[in-house]
């Protein structure tokens, strides 16, 4: 190997080892951002509908705001972002007040509980994932540098 007297040495490290994530970690997580292409679909799907055949839930061009918010919020759930799952479950949570008290009734409570279980496991998914790395790398021993 020829070596250039004039560049730095380098330091012969082992890459650290790789940090795994229990799965009903990854689980919690996966289901919140399935929950949410799920949510992206439907909203995308009744708002065109509505915009197009016939009034659906109210549903009108602003309703694009809730699909471009819900993609970045999916997309951070996806990539274990802990304020995203926040404010997924918060903004789902007032689209569906807003719904209700819009409508005058509960409609679709069942398949709202659901969702707003899997938002939720979404939160704790992302905060669980955070500490367990945060304890996993203060726990790695560290390697001198010199």
């Amino acid at each position: 190997m020829i070596q250039d007297h004039y560049s730095p040495p380098q330091a012969q490290q082992e890459p650290p080892p790789e940090i795994i994530i229990p799965e009903d970690i990854h689980k919690k997580i996966k289901s919140a951002w399935i929950a949410g292409t799920i949510s992206i679909s439907l909203t995308a799907l009744l708002t065109v509908l509505s915009l197009t055949v016939t009034d659906i839930l109210g549903l009108d061009f602003y309703a694009f705001i809730d699909i471009i918010l819900m993609i970045i919020f999916t997309f951070g759930i996806y990539k274990k972002s802990r304020t995203c799952a926040i404010l997924m479950f918060l903004l789902f949570s007032a689209n569906k007040v807003i719904m209700w008290i819009d409508s005058g009734s509960l409609q679709g409570i069942f398949l709202s509980v659901v969702f707003f279980v899997l938002y939720f496991r979404g939160i704790i998914g992302t905060f669980q994932y955070h500490r367990f790395i945060k304890a996993s790398t203060h726990s790695l021993p560290s390697f001198p540098t010199s």
